[in-house]
């Protein structure tokens, strides 16, 4: 890939509107796209350029859907804020995330229809800016119907919450889709000594002396923009495994030890941020109560997490298994409910008999901050457990937990892979 650096154009610039504060009373454009019939694209469409090198046809097509798909589907997410409670729209956080969707719209929309490789590359460079912009608004969204779920009945804060989070999957898969082919196909062009855009031009003048030029099939032919055709669960496992236990030790001072074992040869087509994002809040959920557990019971030692991958017709299972001390009863049915964490409640309570100090000797606020390296910000607000369910689903998989009270919990995850019997899959 080629670096990414920051994207300026003077020219780029003075075509669209600045974003203003005023703008939500400005509606007219929002509503005209919004009133749009979204255009649902397949996997398969997706995966339609799988067959390197990509041409500029090639690119030139997926901008125009791109182009054309995404002020549509922001649109339509701008509206429905509009539609909260007022006291809801108002509050700081959630007029944050609005803010994000209407300035992603706003830079979008107004991009004339591309013809050449050129605009092609400012809108790429643009919708990377705009697609990094949308990554955080969960935890903000999160802390913002925290405050304000006195002011909306559960059904509708989970219906708006669940919205929102599946659109967000696909308009960031629509996205870093168009975005990893565009990358993708200069990594080609650049190897082949073929004509860039000027500021490519500039960063392949910049190589060291010395630096060999990519190869042509530097990519291999495993990615398809941003899904990896043979993905290895195993492996993706391990080193998600390894970045919790780093963060474990790091704020806990210990952490248990794991293993993987099962099919670990198991390939998958998938979207690797995808299978980290759910994979990760998974093993902090078994990380952090085997600690806590240990903690809790004495225990001197901390039994290792069991990670097993099996192999099904045209899916991946994965099961995690830990010895943290289970789920109660009164919790199970919480677990998937948004703005409901355990570790809130296990930390309030704490806070009561231990000056603020959680079972492990932790304060709230510190196993929050765990909380937020590893697999998104937002554990400890409740949304960590019904996310990664709704990741999984999204692709026609699943995730259940079984919990034994008093010993363990184990998670079930299956993940189908994208090409073959979801092919036709909708985004």
């Amino acid at each position: 890939m080629l670096p990414r650096g920051a994207f300026s154009c003077a020219a780029g610039a003075c075509c669209r509107r600045r974003f203003s504060a005023k703008s939500h009373y400005d509606e007219t454009v929002v509503y005209k796209y919004a009133s749009q019939m979204i255009n649902p694209v397949s996997i398969g469409q997706l995966l339609k350029y799988r067959r390197l090198p990509l041409s500029a046809d090639n690119i030139l097509d997926s901008v125009s859907y791109t182009q054309a798909e995404l002020p549509v589907r922001l649109a339509k997410r701008v509206i429905s804020f509009h539609r909260l409670p007022f006291i809801v729209g108002t509050n700081p956080h959630i007029a944050q995330v609005y803010s994000h969707y209407y300035e992603a719209f706003d830079r979008l929309y107004a991009f004339p229809p591309i013809t050449d490789l050129d605009a092609e590359w400012e809108f790429t460079r643009t919708l990377e800016q705009q697609t990094q912009l949308l990554v955080d608004v969960i935890p903000e969204i999160a802390q913002g119907f925290l405050e304000c779920k006195q002011y909306m009945p559960r059904e509708e804060r989970t219906a708006f919450i669940s919205d929102l989070i599946r659109s967000r999957i696909g308009l960031r898969v629509i996205g870093e889709q168009h975005v990893a082919l565009s990358f993708q196909f200069r990594d080609e062009q650049g190897a082949c000594g073929q004509r860039l855009p000027p500021g490519e031009q500039r960063q392949h003048q910049q190589q060291q002396p010395g630096q060999q030029a990519p190869a042509v099939w530097a990519m291999d032919d495993v990615w398809v923009g941003a899904i990896h055709t043979k993905l290895l669960p195993a492996q993706m496992m391990t080193q998600c495994a390894q970045m919790v236990q780093n963060m474990c030790e790091m704020y806990y001072s210990t952490a248990p030890t794991y293993y993987v074992d099962g099919d670990v040869d198991e390939t998958i087509s998938y979207i690797p941020s995808h299978f980290e994002y759910i994979t990760c809040e998974l093993l902090k959920n078994a990380f952090r109560a085997t600690v806590d557990f240990s903690a809790r019971s004495g225990r001197s030692a901390h039994p290792p997490i069991q990670i097993t991958i099996t192999k099904g017709d045209g899916y991946v299972g994965v099961r995690i298994r830990d010895q943290g001390g289970g789920i109660s009863k009164s919790n199970m049915r919480n677990v998937f409910e948004y703005s409901w964490s355990s570790m809130q409640a296990e930390d309030a309570a704490a806070e009561l008999g231990s000056g603020g100090a959680s079972a492990a000797g932790m304060s709230l606020q510190t196993n929050l901050a765990l909380q937020q390296g590893v697999g998104g910000p937002i554990a400890g607000l409740g949304f960590g457990l019904p996310m990664a369910r709704l990741y999984a689903e999204y692709f026609g998989g699943s995730l259940d937990i079984v919990s034994m009270e008093g010993y363990g919990c184990d998670v079930f995850l299956k993940l189908r892979s994208i090409e073959g019997s979801v092919e036709q899959k909708q985004i």
